[in-house]
């Protein structure tokens, strides 16, 4: 029961946070059967960007991929880090902006494809609409996050008992804001 205005909203964050617009080249990366795919789908359609679609083959991981990437000149693209972990090193001179997402990124994936470009670890789960935070990744990081809240939404590290817990100490996330899913 996520309502569409999480949708809209994530839509603009996203827009906003990673630099999309009309020039921009989307690729279609993630199933239609995932939750992904609407932020790829409504960050191209919201900016005026073009949306590339391949064919399961052509989104491979490994050299299927890394040719799509080349040969469509794709701007901005959003991977698991698993994904990204297979790709041959390519110069790829229009690759703007990565996204990583769905899984815990190693530092040395950032080491590897941030240079001459924007660098980010994306977090959150369904009932979130997508996306609850993000973080801008450098390679000076030692260790990735999971970023900061996007527009709209608060996080919270809570313990057991629903109070706050001071930085450093583990609690659980929570999520609040618009595209929290009802119930």
């Amino acid at each position: 029961m996520v309502e569409h205005s999480g949708l809209c909203n994530l839509a603009q964050a996203q827009i906003q946070t990673f630099g999309v617009d009309s020039d921009s080249r989307v690729l279609q990366f993630a199933s239609f059967s995932f939750d992904a795919c609407i932020s790829e789908i409504l960050m191209s359609w919201s900016s005026g960007a073009t949306l590339y679609l391949g064919t399961k083959d052509s989104l491979m991981p490994g050299t299927p991929l890394i040719e799509r990437l080349r040969d469509y000149d794709i701007t901005h693209v959003t991977l698991p880090p698993s994904a990204l972990a297979v790709l041959p090193q390519e110069e790829l001179p229009a690759l703007q902006t990565i996204i990583v997402a769905g899984e815990a990124c190693a530092a040395e994936l950032i080491k590897q494809w941030s240079i001459g470009r924007n660098f980010f670890n994306a977090y959150g789960p369904t009932e979130a609409s997508v996306c609850a935070t993000v973080a801008k990744c450098t390679l000076e990081d030692e260790k990735v996050t999971i970023g900061r809240p996007i527009a709209n939404k608060q996080i919270y590290i809570l313990d057991s008992h629903l109070q706050p817990v001071p930085i450093g100490v583990p609690g659980e996330l929570h999520i609040g804001g618009v595209g929290l899913a009802r119930g």
